[in-house]
């Protein structure tokens, strides 16, 4: 009962139970069952499983869409993520819809007073039917008295509080998942929630949101061929989000760009140039390009809208995906596997030799194609799963910019499949190369190596002075660890402490007998001494027995 003690402190007990139940309904009961939680839930639990088949992704998608809002995010964050789920899970979480009813525009004006802003006086025009509703916010058209066409996004009332909840809860059953299971603590379930659970509360704060698109508009200033809306501060805050209003013809809609007489060739072009733009030259990346945050307008520009989830990217996370894409293309498995083991977390235990092997295995796929077939996403993200399975934890932004690239490559097949978006990266991933290996770059290298090594040869006289004192003193301790050693000791104890339990045992019945045999004492004969200690050493005897028989070991 303290996991229920922990759960109802917060007063979340109830929608944790109804949570648990849409989980073991659709089949995901074994979770509870492996953390020993199934007490809590209620006997008549298992009555409502769903009976119809259906494959482990389908139900988890099933069984999201019935949790609510919350999960739904969830869900669709871990569909960005090839690291973290199976190709067959991402499938199914990719079909999440936020089919969610929009909610009234009174409701609408009780979000603008919380937030400071008077319709009356801060617009002459606002739409009270959205043109957009989803999980945590709908979108408004309006118009400013300065006659400025905007959109407005305002936060679903009450969702805060709701995601909160549902966060708290999730949080609580990882810490209980990663304390109960092997495969909990080995994967970090609690870091992977935490993670999660901080891009779902970032994308509640529309001023975060703000500084996103800010940047972008910033980045692309002056460029001719995207265009990002800008953000209208004035009536902009945590709860609502105003942005310049783009007119544009959505880039799915196929039937509208013909109509309008669009290059499509053009439009790939454009939209991949922009991708490797963020990746390569700005380090701030769109991670969810899909379909419906782009539209096309005159010119064949490329309009992004929705800032909420965007990827930040270094030199180092850059060189080493090129390493690992150049890599793949010239089949070369050595410069795979450094690449990954560099990016990876957790590479240290890593089998080198199998891992050399599947990635060999791996570039037999490409093998023989030319560069227009290979699939830059694709085999990013092939690259990614490969890592999982071997449990080396690489950066998120690295399965982002995987996820991007794949939801491009889609696009690009729709509207222009000859085109190669290989032959489009080049020129930026040899641009980057070309800086890594610049004259002024090794100069800079050396320089910072130079400082790195003065800094530290100025220190060492003083450090060394501290080290010296410190074993003068005797106050210098050598630590050593042995990783098991720890538990070996532990057994070791239980062991000792049996061997000695059955010794005192032993030394109990002897000793009793000895002492009745020998005794002239009146009351040793009166006294039951016999019977009482054989009876002491028969519980001692039982008592070591059940803890022998507990152990499993025997």
């Amino acid at each position: 009962m303290r996991f229920q003690k922990r759960i109802s402190h917060i007063n979340h007990f109830t929608r944790f139970k109804e949570v648990s139940n849409i989980l073991i309904k659709h089949g995901f009961g074994f979770i509870f069952d492996r953390v020993d939680m199934r007490k809590l839930l209620g006997r008549d639990i298992t009555a409502s499983v769903r009976t119809e088949p259906a494959s482990a992704p389908v139900r988890l998608r099933y069984a999201i869409q019935e949790l609510g809002p919350t999960y739904i995010k969830l869900g669709q964050l871990i569909s960005t993520r090839p690291d973290l789920v199976a190709p067959q899970y991402l499938k199914e979480l990719e079909k999440l819809q936020n089919d969610v009813p929009p909610f009234s525009f009174q409701e609408v004006l009780l979000i603008f007073k919380s937030e400071g802003i008077e319709p009356e006086r801060d617009f002459a025009y606002i739409s009270p039917e959205p043109i957009a509703a989803a999980s945590i916010a709908q979108v408004h058209e309006a118009a400013l008295k300065s006659g400025d066409k905007v959109v407005v996004k305002v936060q679903r009332p009450g969702i805060e509080k709701m995601v909160h909840t549902d966060l708290e809860i999730l949080g609580e059953l990882a810490k209980l998942i990663e304390k109960r299971t092997y495969w909990g603590r080995f994967y970090k379930v609690t870091e992977i929630v935490n993670e999660l659970a901080e891009a779902i509360i970032n994308e509640l704060d529309f001023e975060k949101e703000a500084r996103n698109a800010d940047i972008f508009y910033k980045n692309y200033q002056g460029d001719k061929n995207v265009i990002i809306p800008r953000v209208y501060w004035n009536f902009t805050h945590k709860k609502v989000l105003t942005l310049e209003y783009v007119e544009g013809v959505k880039i799915s809609d196929i039937s509208g760009l013909k109509t309008a007489d669009y290059n499509l060739q053009k439009i790939c072009t454009n939209l991949v140039d922009a991708l490797f733009k963020q990746i390569y030259e700005h380090g701030f990346f769109h991670a969810d390009p899909h379909p419906g945050n782009l539209a096309i307008g005159p010119g064949e520009k490329i309009v992004f809208y929705d800032f909420g989830q965007i990827g930040v990217i270094d030199d180092f996370l850059k060189e080493n995906c090129i390493e690992l894409l150049l890599g793949m293309m010239r089949y070369d498995v050595d410069k795979v596997t450094r690449a990954l083991l560099r990016l990876g977390a957790g590479s240290d235990s890593v089998n080198r030799t199998e891992l050399k092997r599947e990635v060999a295995r791996l570039q037999q796929k490409y093998y023989g194609l030319p560069l227009s077939q290979i699939k830059m996403g694709e085999a990013l993200g092939e690259l990614v799963e490969l890592s999982t399975r071997f449990r080396i934890r690489i950066p998120p932004e690295l399965s982002l910019m995987a996820k991007m690239l794949m939801t491009v490559e889609n696009i690009v097949a729709q509207l222009h499949p000859q085109l190669s978006i290989v032959d489009i990266a080049e020129p930026y991933g040899r641009k980057v190369l070309m800086k890594k290996y610049s004259a002024g770059k090794i100069k800079e290298k050396l320089q910072n190596f130079s400082l790195d090594y003065a800094s530290l040869l100025s220190a060492a006289p003083r450090e060394l002075e501290d080290i010296l004192g410190l074993i003068k003193d005797g106050e210098l301790k050598i630590k050593l660890e042995h990783t098991n050693l720890r538990r070996l000791l532990a057994r070791a104890d239980v062991i000792s402490n049996r061997i000695s339990l059955a010794i005192i045992l032993a030394s109990i019945i002897i000793g009793t007998s000895l002492i009745v045999n020998n005794s002239t004492s009146h009351f040793l004969n009166r006294f039951p001494l016999v019977e009482a200690g054989f009876a002491l050493a028969m519980i001692l005897g039982l008592f070591l027995v059940y803890s022998i028989m507990k152990s499993g070991k025997y």
